[in-house]
Formats: C-alpha cells, sequence, structure tokens
C-alpha cells in the first residue's frame, strides 16, 4: 500500500511539473481582414495586328474611358494597350478596332496579305484600396485571314463601318461583369 501511495505522489509530482512549466504566449494582433467591398472596374485593353494591317490601314480604336465616355485614339504602332479605371460602379467598359483601308493600297502585289490581329483584355473590379478583389477575367483571342494582295479591297469593303475586333462589360454595383453589346 505504502508503494502504491509513493507511486501516485511521484505521478501527481511529475503532472504537476509538467503543467506548471507551461510558456503563456502573449495576445496575437487580430489579422486584418481584406475590404470586399467593389468601389470601382478596372480593365486592361490590348490590340495587336500584323505588318500588313498596319502598313495597309488606318486603324482607330474606340474605348470607353474612367467617365463612361467613349473616347477614340488612331493606332500609332502595331499594338495598342490601355488600362482603365472607372470612377465609379456601376460601369461599362470596353474596346473596339475599326479599318480603313488607306488610299494608294497597291492591290497588284502577288504576295500573300496577312490581316491576322488579336486582342486581350482583362478585367476585374477594386476596392478603395484599389487592391484587386475575387472574380476577374482574362481573356485572349486571335483571329484575321492571310489572303492574295486583290482581295484586301474586298475585306475593306467588309468592315466598313464595323469592327474587326471588338469586347465591352457591363459592371453591376456589386463589382460582376457581364457581357455586352455595342450597338
Amino acid at each position: 500500500m505504502k508503494m502504491i501511495l509513493m507511486t501516485l505522489a511521484a505521478v501527481l509530482c511529475c503532472t504537476t511539473l509538467f503543467t506548471s512549466c507551461e510558456k503563456t504566449l502573449p495576445d496575437q494582433p487580430d489579422t486584418p481582414t481584406k475590404d470586399t467591398t467593389p468601389v470601382a472596374a478596372v480593365m486592361e485593353y490590348s490590340f495587336s495586328v500584323t505588318d500588313d494591317l498596319f502598313n495597309a490601314f488606318d486603324l482607330t480604336v474606340e474605348y470607353y474611358d474612367a467617365t463612361g465616355a467613349v473616347k477614340t485614339e488612331t493606332m500609332t504602332s502595331k499594338t495598342w494597350a490601355k488600362t482603365v479605371k472607372a470612377n465609379q460602379l456601376p460601369a461599362t467598359l470596353g474596346a473596339r478596332l475599326f479599318i480603313k483601308l488607306k488610299s494608294g493600297f497597291d492591290s497588284s502585289k502577288e504576295e500573300i496579305f496577312s490581316a491576322k490581329h488579336a486582342y486581350d483584355y482583362e478585367y476585374y473590379a477594386v476596392n478603395k484600396s484599389y487592391e484587386k478583389l475575387d472574380g476577374g477575367v482574362s481573356k485572349g483571342v486571335s483571329g484575321g485571314v492571310d489572303m492574295q494582295y486583290g482581295k484586301v479591297p474586298a475585306y475593306a469593303e467588309r468592315y466598313q463601318d464595323k469592327p474587326i475586333m471588338k469586347y465591352i462589360f457591363n459592371f453591376a454595383s456589386d463589382g460582376t461583369a457581364t457581357s455586352s453589346s455595342w450597338e
């Protein structure tokens, strides 16, 4: 019996010793939560064209700016890019590219004309600290054709007053975006 009491006392002493050695940690600061309230939409626009398209056509881009107004710019290089942050939600953002055959174009060449083009865009909502919120979309699309130089005037006629590339999105007050139409 004495042996059992001594064993029990030894176990209690060891338990007390180990529990009393526990280290107390200082209070950890709360991790701040990210503000997920959308206040604006951002869209990164980009169009690119081949040397043939750039040299044979006047290229004009129409796009929605930060205020929602449609602005026009002439492409002065084979790639046009712009980032626009809408001032408020809801908002509409988008861009489109028009082509107009330059006067004096020589369609008698026997070579192949490359009318290939591409566009890229990324859009997303941001909070008041301009931090990107989840749910953005990024997309790239290419298109166009190769043709004989003699067919280029008909190609130009086909796209007279119509864009060869376009994209537009409406952003709701909650930052979600839906595809829309220019027309």
